[in-house]
């Protein structure tokens, strides 16, 4: 009993690091070049192999929304439960990979013994749960890519999504219903190839 506390231990931990793994990330921003100014006395009569008259004239003035868009970009984000439920997918998907993942690399360190076992009756039925959120709140994350050409990518992530938590469930039930357990190495390699293949397309959606 110890041994299977101290595994969901580990595996919170693990979750927990991962969990964060894709937020804060930020737009680069372009590096500006200062100018070369060709200067003759005390005139400048050119700014970067142009006449400064004809380089002035091709500035592009920044309009009022451009000026608040990069103020908005500046901006320090608060810390608030709003922010904490903002893009929810983003954080809860984080679960179900991680437990999965590691659920199945448990199956196949107990593969002979079956040692894991009773830590992994836990931890399934766990990502299970995680991944109804996960695919609950994407659906709704969904709605702002319709009409994109990304939307396609969007719905084959949503139906993987549904593959992933139909796989989970019957990955749990194998380790209770006698019927199942000798599936429970093909719902085991299912799932570990739906999460993996959700994964990626969830990552070029996000990026």
């Amino acid at each position: 009993m110890i041994k299977i506390n101290i595994n969901i231990m580990l595996i919170i931990i693990l979750a927990t690091n991962i969990l964060f793994a894709h937020e804060g990330h930020k737009k680069k921003k372009p590096v500006i070049k200062p100018d070369t100014l060709t200067i003759v006395g005390q005139d400048t009569i050119a700014i970067n192999g142009m006449p400064t008259e004809k380089f002035m004239a091709t500035q592009h003035i920044k309009t009022s929304d451009e000026y608040n868009e990069e103020i908005e970009e500046d901006e320090v984000k608060e810390v608030s439960i709003n922010a904490a439920l903002e893009h929810i997918h983003n954080k809860v998907i984080h679960f179900p990979i991680a437990l999965t993942v590691i659920g199945f690399f448990l199956m196949l360190l107990g593969y002979k013994e079956k040692k894991y076992w009773d830590s992994l009756k836990i931890i399934i039925p766990i990502a299970a749960f995680f991944t109804v959120i996960a695919v609950l709140s994407g659906l709704n994350q969904a709605e702002p890519f319709e009409g994109k050409s990304s939307y396609s990518l969007v719905e084959t992530h949503e139906l993987l999504g549904f593959g992933v938590l139909a796989s989970l469930i019957f990955w749990s039930a194998s380790f209770y219903i006698k019927k199942l357990k000798r599936f429970v190495w093909v719902f085991a390699l299912i799932t570990f190839a739906l999460v993996s293949i959700a994964g990626l397309y969830g990552g070029v959606i996000a990026h």
